[in-house]
């Protein structure tokens, strides 16, 4: 028993090492997918990659038209990390890091325009709904689905970012849509400007239904500036949740790393956001990264006191595996030595259904030649019993099975006897 439990523990050290041996250092480069160079998810990847470069790792920033495309690049493999907006599909073989700011839906108008607020009465509208591949594209073909604006009703201006914004203030479209941290550049000059307007949407609760991974915030007066006041009044806006996704086979340090550059990036109350609202592992789509989801819910580990993050990385990652591992092996070690005991009795205790059959043979009328065979194959039981491979522990099992054949045996040497007198 001590030896099958060396043997299991020099088994598991042994898979152990392995698996935190195995690709122990983070490797030196990753590549973000972001999005255009002048939005806020850009100015966003800039940030990451001056927190990871303290660390020694090259983020490698991946220009692109927004978060449809991002994901594109995920699953292919041409990014190892990107930011997705709110409602895009979970890609496969890709895991959620965190959830890292709310980004509203913004809808800005012309301000010389009379444009409803519901937008269900909206027609004959020019309307920028974000390039090919963004997420503010994939945003407002469900809000148009929501509103039961088809094709025929608005006119659909493929321009987004900094370009829709221009052409806003220029009065070449009536409406831009956004989907935007609040940090994104090209808003700034959208809030400023007299000739355009954010425009207080009616319904949102029920729009907001109909976008996936979404929710209704409010966006208090004087928010933006109180001099002039920007929002003139508080304004409820569509919010979705964008989020940090990697590759299910990015490096758990590289993981380590991430997470604690959300937390220095996008812990800070803004005018959506309380305080260390962000980064959060609540309300990711699955899956998600369950060692990311520990340091966001559990905090940093103890050992970064005392080992590189790397290697820290490696054993919480480990432990998070082998958790649940320990659960189903504890009861498992407790049965065990019972299963153990009851093997080595039942290689003596087989022998009694022969040994019953003797003895009842032996009891009933038989004649000399019968039970000198019983008593022949009593002797052969005898000796196997005596020669079997027990622990000390066991032996005694061994020794009561050959007293009660030495006990039948004696019964047919008697009868033996009394049929020579």
């Amino acid at each position: 028993m001590r030896v099958f439990f060396s043997i299991l523990s020099v088994m598991i050290a042994v898979a152990l090492i392995w698996f935190i041996a195995r690709d122990l250092l983070p490797p030196s480069s990753a590549r973000f997918a972001a999005g255009p160079p002048e939005g806020g998810y850009a100015r966003i990847a800039r940030q990451y990659r001056e927190i990871l470069a303290e660390d020694g790792i090259d983020l490698i920033i991946l220009d692109s038209e927004g978060s449809v495309e991002n994901a594109r690049m995920l699953d292919d493999g041409r990014a190892d990390i990107a930011l997705l907006q709110g409602g895009i599909p979970t890609v496969p073989e890709s895991e959620a890091i965190a959830a890292i700011f709310y980004e509203p839906l913004f809808v800005f108008v012309r301000a010389d325009a009379d444009i409803p607020a519901n937008p269900g009465e909206w027609g004959n509208l020019s309307i920028a709904i974000g390039s090919e591949g963004s997420g503010t594209r994939a945003a407002a073909e469900t809000f148009f689905a929501a509103a039961d604006l088809g094709p025929e009703d608005v006119f659909r201006d493929p321009r987004g970012g900094s370009a829709a914004a221009t052409a806003l203030l220029g009065g070449d479209i009536d409406v831009a849509l956004f989907v935007a941290p609040l940090t994104a550049p090209y808003l700034e000059p959208l809030f400023a400007s007299p000739q355009t307007r954010l425009l207080a949407l009616r319904h949102t609760p029920a729009i907001s239904h109909s976008l996936p991974q979404s929710r209704v915030a409010t966006l208090n007066a004087g928010s933006i500036s109180l001099s002039p006041t920007v929002p003139p009044r508080d304004i409820d806006l569509i919010v979705m949740v964008a989020r940090l996704s990697a590759r299910d086979t990015l490096h758990p340090a590289l993981v380590d790393r991430l997470v604690e550059a959300a937390r220095r990036i996008h812990y800070g109350r803004d005018a959506l956001t309380e305080l260390n609202k962000f980064p959060s592992s609540e309300g990711l789509p699955a899956p998600a990264d369950i060692y990311a989801r520990d340091l966001l819910n559990n905090g940093t580990s103890t050992l970064q006191q005392y080992l590189p993050y790397w290697v820290t990385a490696q054993i919480n990652r480990v432990l998070i595996l082998l958790l649940p591992l320990l659960f189903l092996l504890i009861p498992l070690f407790r049965i065990l030595p019972g299963l153990y005991r009851w093997r080595m009795r039942s290689r003596v205790w087989r022998h009694y259904s022969e040994i019953r059959r003797i003895d009842a043979q032996a009891r009933q009328d038989a004649d000399r030649k019968d039970l000198e065979t019983l008593d022949e194959k009593l002797e052969a039981l005898d000796w196997e019993l005596a020669n079997l491979d027990l622990p000390l522990a066991f032996r005694d099992y061994a020794y009561t099975a050959r007293l009660h054949i030495d006990m039948i045996r004696k019964r047919i040497r008697d009868k033996l006897v009394g049929m020579i007198t």
